[in-house]
């Protein structure tokens, strides 16, 4: 009988390891619990300068778009497994040589119509379309294949999409004019920024597939607007032709100096025959002798008496003569005759 309460207390489970299985249990339960919820409650955030496009991604959903978050959202409840594609809200730009980020040797090059070849510089400033229906579009035709949504693949798209339509619209452009209209000449340099601006315009659309890009005042309730497009001066290539445009500029300015003198001259001239004419070489010769001061005069009144200074002038004195003698020669009285 010993032996089979032995055996019997042996069997019996002991009350500690049974509670540390307990414990052991329930943080596995907890931390499955904690993934489940989290993957359930998903949450988006957006910058001040950003806007989200929201799309579906769950195991039993189709990837389709939800909703635009906007910008500043904080938050933003959204399914498990959804993805939020974010794009820049504010002003951006594109610029071809001469900002702190590019190369400042990077120009478009372009031929005038005398066949000069010059280098242009660029500056694009716009802002994202942020209808919709728009960024939507643009999101699944351009962004999706660039990585638009990050920093590398929205320069990447700009560098895709934007700079062939540029080179194009300045191309098509510039050989309307001559290289001097484009380098010395604003009014034909302004004519040639609007003209170019309004080929990269009408370009740029067909070249993305919409109005993906408006004004850089749009603000996402107001009228898109045209995109800023300027340009710096034109510069030849060749910097010898800047040389010989310099150097005959000088030129031309020399010979009209000179024209000038030439033309004050002969005013000088005529003027001098008519007073020649008028008063006779005498007076003429009187009158400008007074105007100089070199001949001075006064007004007598009749019948008065006017003292006029005599200028007075002193002898030189002559060099002292060995043995104490002057320099005056010596005199000597005339002998008086002898009776």
């Amino acid at each position: 009988m010993a032996k089979l309460g032995n055996a019997a207390a042996a069997l019996k489970p002991k009350r500690g390891g049974s509670v540390k299985a307990k414990v052991i249990g329930g943080l596995i339960v907890g931390v499955i619990a904690l993934i489940i919820l989290f993957n359930i409650f998903n949450f988006a955030n957006t910058d001040a300068n950003r806007i989200g496009l929201h799309y579906g991604g769950g195991v039993v959903e189709d990837k389709k778009f939800k909703s635009i978050i906007p910008p500043g959202s904080t938050n933003k409840l959204i399914g498990p497994g959804d993805t939020v594609y974010d794009y820049p809200a504010d002003q951006r730009s594109y610029i071809i040589g001469g900002d702190a980020g590019a190369d400042a040797s990077d120009e478009v090059t372009v031929v005038s119509k005398d066949n000069v070849r010059l280098g242009v510089r660029v500056q694009v400033y716009f802002t994202l379309n942020r209808s919709e229906d728009v960024i939507k579009s643009f999101h699944e035709r351009i962004g999706l294949k660039t990585d638009a949504y990050e920093e590398r693949g929205w320069n990447s798209m700009l560098q895709s999409y934007f700079r062939p339509q540029i080179d194009r619209a300045l191309a098509a452009v510039a050989t309307n004019y001559t290289w001097a209209e484009l380098y010395n000449n604003e009014s034909k340099k302004s004519q040639f920024q609007s003209a170019a601006a309004k080929e990269f315009t009408r370009l740029l659309p067909a070249a993305v597939g919409g109005d993906y890009f408006c004004g850089p005042g749009y603000n996402g309730s107001n009228a898109c607007g045209e995109l800023s497009f300027t340009i710096q001066k034109p510069m030849p290539l060749d910097k010898g032709i800047v040389d010989g445009l310099e150097a005959k500029q000088r030129a031309e300015l020399a010979r009209a100096t000179q024209e000038q003198k030439n033309q004050q001259v002969n005013v000088e001239l005529q003027s001098v025959k008519q007073q020649v004419a008028m008063l006779g070489a005498n007076g003429y010769l009187l009158k400008t002798a007074i105007e100089s001061g070199k001949i001075q005069f006064m007004v007598i009144p009749q019948n008065g008496n006017v003292s006029i200074p005599v200028p007075t002038t002193t002898q030189p004195t002559q060099p002292a003569q060995p043995n104490g003698q002057t320099g005056q020669e010596p005199t000597t009285q005339p002998s008086q005759p002898r009776r």
